[in-house]
């Protein structure tokens, strides 16, 4: 999947009109890559990479959550769900908040430092 965005940044960014420019008053190939594509690249790839992490982050609680994950004595944000969620059904629902807060806070944490690279690496914003 990642590729697939490089790859279709890139196709899309290589017949932009500053690349073609470039290509016309006979820039090399390094040239365009270094000064134009890379640049202009690199907020999409660091706002994917994030979010993939959160991706991972939801997807191990969820697979430790139906029992599939790491095995105690190991524990893990879903195992701890999973076990709160039997501790709820005897009266002790606290048990749920931490280990569900944890994710929530954590992915949305990620989110918004890659929202926040993405700012800080995107090109066209610079003045």
């Amino acid at each position: 999947m990642p590729s697939r965005l490089i790859r279709a940044e890139t196709l899309t960014l290589k017949n932009r009109d500053f690349v073609l420019t470039l290509r016309a008053i006979g820039g090399s190939h390094a040239r365009a890559i270094g000064r134009h594509l890379l640049p202009n690249s690199v907020s999409t790839i660091v706002v994917a990479a994030t979010f993939q992490v959160a991706d991972a982050i939801l997807l191990v609680a969820y697979v430790s959550y139906l029992g599939l994950g790491v095995q105690p004595p190991a524990t893990d944000w879903g195992g701890m769900l999973s076990a709160g969620l039997t501790a709820a059904y005897s009266g002790r629902w606290w048990l749920i908040v931490p280990p569900g807060l944890a994710v929530i806070l954590v992915v949305c944490a990620l989110n918004a430092v890659g929202d926040g690279l993405r700012d800080a690496f995107d090109v066209k914003g610079r003045g």
